[in-house]
């Protein structure tokens, strides 16, 4: 008999026993850890989650490569500062006609001083229409470019949403991904314990 300071005596038989006992836990450990991996890789979730993960890096991808290419194209095509200029232009000619008609009015006093004393009512309605075609050219010209600056921000607010949505769909799809996998390893696991016990 084997014999401890202060502890119980035990025979080799027991020791041996014992030994025996661990040895045989030790191998049932093993055999289930590898049937456990051999279900995972039979099962495919690793490769399922590894593709997955894959389809929404590549979906990311594209999305932010369709988002780059709009915008470039956007900025190369000009269409906003073409836009601008036009207005700018339009409103410019508007103002030079309205100088042209003051500066053929005021000639004709000078030119013809008694057809002006009896043309002044009509000089004074032409005034008045050429104000008012002005005023009018000027309110148009600020409308059209109110209207294209809004189209402008309405197109890059969908493009936004648009990109927003799909970064939040392919965040969804990863999860979901990932959650499903997590569920599959767990039932992997499970059965793999149940079978040892």
């Amino acid at each position: 008999m084997l014999s401890t300071s202060g502890e119980e005596n035990i025979n080799a038989e027991e020791v041996a026993k014992k030994v025996k006992d661990a040895a045989k836990i030790i191998r049932e450990t093993s055999s289930t850890a590898r049937e456990t991996v051999k279900k995972f890789h039979e099962s495919g979730a690793v490769s399922e989650l590894a593709g997955a993960v894959q389809e929404a890096a590549v979906a990311a991808e594209d999305t932010v490569t369709e988002i780059r290419d709009t915008a470039m194209e956007v900025r190369d095509s000009h269409v906003a500062a073409n836009t601008a200029r036009a207005v700018e232009e339009t409103a410019t000619a508007a103002g030079l006609t309205v100088q042209a008609v003051q500066d053929t009015a005021k000639q004709i006093p000078k030119a013809a001083p008694k057809t002006y004393r009896s043309s002044g009512k009509g000089a004074a309605k032409t005034r008045k229409i050429v104000n008012t075609a002005a005023r009018q050219a000027k309110s148009k010209v600020k409308k059209g470019a109110a209207k294209t600056r809004k189209i402008v921000n309405a197109n890059a607010r969908l493009a936004r949403n648009k990109v927003k949505k799909t970064a939040d769909t392919n965040a969804r799809q990863v999860r979901k991904a990932v959650a499903k996998t997590k569920v599959e390893a767990k039932k992997i696991t499970r059965k793999g314990k149940r079978r040892v016990v």
